[in-house]
């Protein structure tokens, strides 16, 4: 193993530690306390129910879409370009710097259209109906990451990680750290199987690599209902206002603040599968 190879190791360990920093205490904006005691009992409900659909639709019949509204060849020829270069010249951080540019350039894209998605839908009052549409690009950014670090994000245990990174990015405190942990273990568990049909269970036990297909579809529409609930949670205080015309821009940029936190989260794991691929 190179000293270059665990100098990239300490320095994306001490990023997932600023990530937590950043985000280990539950800060809610005065806005949202403002009108907390507003918010419709049956919203939270109304708001994972949507965020459910939006997910369902996207992975059944939506991949291919969304797919289309980014250069994925060009994307993907740019990685194995980088891979080769990487392998040719030897594991050096300016190598690695190569994958952490391609995959934060999707990043800034895909924050400016959901900026504008969500000021425009939000200055015309539209709260609830914006969703399917901020979970395209959520799931788009996800994707233009993955293949950044030369990952794959069709399979139904790829899903399942991808709800996992976006559930665990909304948690707070304790229950970040103790969720990152977990996926870090699953991370584990998918490089030393070479990413075949990995999942960690809910209960923090590691269940059996499985190929049954009915068992990993359980298992998906499991986290897509977790991850819902944790997307619903995040945003509900954003959707009601996001509702009301003309003061909907407020909660218009609370779909940016939560794309921004679960992307850069995103980069992180996805950062962490790429190094262990490449760990000597």
């Amino acid at each position: 193993m190179s000293f270059s190879w665990e100098n990239e190791w300490r320095v994306q360990n001490l990023k997932e530690e600023s990530f937590f920093t950043k985000h280990i205490l539950d800060k809610t904006p005065k806005w949202v306390r403002f009108v907390r005691r507003k918010i419709p009992i049956s919203l939270q409900r109304t708001l994972e129910s949507a965020f459910g659909k939006a997910f369902y639709m996207v992975f059944e019949k939506g991949t291919g879409l969304i797919e289309k509204t980014y250069k994925k060849d060009e994307q993907r020829h740019t990685y194995k370009s980088s891979s080769k270069k990487l392998k040719n010249e030897g594991f050096t951080a300016a190598g690695v710097r190569r994958f952490d540019r391609q995959a934060k350039n999707t990043i800034v894209k895909n924050l400016i259209i959901s900026m504008f998605e969500g000021l425009a839908l939000g200055l015309g009052g539209m709260g609830i109906p914006d969703i399917p549409i901020f979970v395209s690009v959520m799931l788009k950014s996800i994707y233009e990451i993955a293949i950044s670090f030369g990952f794959e994000y069709t399979s139904p245990e790829e899903k399942i990680f991808i709800l996992k990174i976006i559930e665990t990015s909304l948690k707070s405190g304790d229950e970040l750290r103790e969720k990152n942990k977990e996926l870090n273990q699953l991370i584990e568990i998918m490089s030393e199987e070479d990413f075949k049909r990995a999942v960690k269970d809910k209960d923090n036990t590691d269940s059996a690599i499985t190929k049954d297909e009915e068992v990993l579809q359980l298992m998906l529409k499991r986290q897509i209902d977790v991850s819902a609930e944790a997307l619903s949670k995040e945003l509900l205080y954003g959707k009601f206002v996001q509702g009301k015309a003309i003061i909907g821009i407020v909660g218009g940029t609370n779909d940016v603040t939560c794309l921004k936190r679960i992307t850069d989260y995103a980069v992180l794991k996805y950062k962490r599968r790429f190094l262990l691929k490449y760990k000597e």
